[in-house]
């Protein structure tokens, strides 16, 4: 059980729901899109943090 579920907050995950059974593609795209740069974003930044946190971690 999500989030959304538990606090009845508007979510990525309803509105992508959502955009499926209304055959909204575009918005099902943008859904996904969005996900997926978060994801991406989200990992960039750990690997910054993480090569910070431990001085042994070097990027060439």
């Amino acid at each position: 059980m999500g989030t959304e579920a538990v606090f009845a907050w508007p979510g990525t995950g309803g509105l992508a729901l959502e955009s499926v059974y209304q055959n909204d593609f575009p918005l099902l795209t943008g859904t996904i899109l969005f996900v997926t740069l978060l994801y991406i974003g989200v990992n960039f930044l750990v690997d910054i943090a993480y090569s910070l946190i431990d001085p042994r971690i070097r990027y060439n």
